[in-house]
């Protein structure tokens, strides 16, 4: 597939344990290709490859939190050049609103996909609880017709075989 202008960028993410005092840049320096390109777009944009690059390790990191700690601040930085120097093209960090936006959205799939599998729960236990009683009512008819073919002095072993139950449980239900 050819593209009409593709862009290649060049970014780094930058992370913060200590709420900013002090950044470390992630050893590697990656590159935003036609990989990155939206579907229906001609050209790359920047500010786009940075907040798809912070929802992406944002997204990793809430992968694998336990919790126990404060969450790191992030902060991804992009040029439009082949390797990182001079002034950015485009910056995107924890706290901006296109990432309160990106948290927004994984707040609303992560809600969705609870009441989906809550809809999923409740749907499984009606067919359930409906497989339960159509079992309890199936027994007592059951418990009914060999009771009235006992009346009917039908042996119990011919009774037995066609319930698929032992003797002792036909005495048991006529009893």
């Amino acid at each position: 597939m050819e593209y009409a202008h593709v862009t290649t960028f060049c970014f780094t993410v930058q992370i913060s344990d200590d709420q900013g005092a002090t950044w470390h840049t992630s050893p590697v320096v990656s590159t935003a290709g036609p990989a990155f390109l939206r579907p229906g777009a001609e050209s790359l944009d920047a500010r786009q490859v940075a907040s798809d690059v912070l929802d992406t390790t944002y997204r990793a990191y809430l992968e694998h939190d336990d919790g126990t700690k404060a969450m790191p601040l992030y902060q991804v930085f992009v040029w439009d050049q082949a390797v990182p120097q001079g002034v950015p093209t485009a910056t995107s960090a924890i706290g901006l609103d296109s990432q309160w936006q990106a948290t927004g959205d994984l707040i609303t799939e992560i809600a969705e996909d609870i009441r989906r599998f809550e809809a999923e729960k409740k749907e499984h236990e009606a067919k359930a609880a409906s497989a339960q009683l159509a079992v309890t009512n199936a027994r007592q008819r059951l418990a009914r017709v060999v009771t009235s073919a006992a009346r009917m002095n039908m042996p119990q072993v011919t009774i037995a075989h066609h319930a698929g139950r032992s003797r002792e449980w036909v005495r048991k239900t006529v009893g």
